[in-house]
C-alpha cells in the first residue's frame, strides 16, 4: 500500500509539472508554392506531451475555444477550400468541460490553400487557439504571422 501511495504521489507531481509549463505550444508558419499564384499556408503546432489544442470543428459553443486560422483578406487573395487539420486527432470525453471534444496533440498542422494576385509577396494573419492538459487550461491565445511568398 505504501509503494502505491508513493507511486501515485510521484505520478500526480509529474502531471502537475507537465501542466505547469507556461508555453506548451510552439508555432511555425510557412508557405509552400503549389502552382501558378497558388500556395498552401501551413501553420504547424509543436504541442508538448500532456497538452492538446482543440479542433476547429467544434459542435458545441459552450465548450473551449476552437482553433481558428485567419488570413488577412485585405491582401488580394482567394481562399481555396477550407482549412485542413493534419495530426494526431482524438475524440474523447473532457472532464474540464464535461463533454466530448476533438483534441489534437503532438505535431499538428493547419493548412489553407490560397490563390493570390500577381505581385503579392507576403501573407499575414493570425491563429487563435486554446490549450489544455488533464487538469487545467490556458486562456485563448492569438499568434500573428507574416509569411514571405516565393515568386
Amino acid at each position: 500500500m505504501r509503494k502505491f501511495l508513493i507511486l501515485s504521489t510521484l505520478l500526480l507531481l509529474n502531471l502537475s509539472y507537465l501542466c505547469a509549463q507556461t508555453n506548451p505550444v510552439k508555432w511555425t508558419f510557412e508557405a509552400e508554392k503549389v502552382g501558378t499564384n497558388e500556395y498552401e499556408i501551413i501553420a504547424t503546432a509543436d504541442i508538448q506531451p500532456g497538452w492538446s489544442v482543440y479542433s476547429q470543428e467544434m459542435k458545441n459553443e459552450s465548450g473551449p475555444i476552437p482553433t481558428k486560422v485567419m488570413i488577412d483578406k485585405d491582401n488580394d487573395l482567394k481562399l481555396l477550400g477550407n482549412v485542413k487539420e493534419i495530426g494526431a486527432k482524438k475524440t474523447e470525453y473532457d472532464e474540464i468541460f464535461d463533454m466530448e471534444l476533438v483534441k489534437l496533440s503532438g505535431k499538428t498542422s493547419f493548412r489553407q490553400r490560397i490563390k493570390i494576385s500577381e505581385g503579392l509577396d507576403e501573407i499575414s494573419g493570425q491563429i487563435t487557439f486554446m490549450t489544455c492538459c488533464e487538469s487545467s487550461c490556458l486562456p485563448p491565445t492569438d499568434v500573428a504571422f507574416a509569411i514571405a511568398l516565393e515568386n
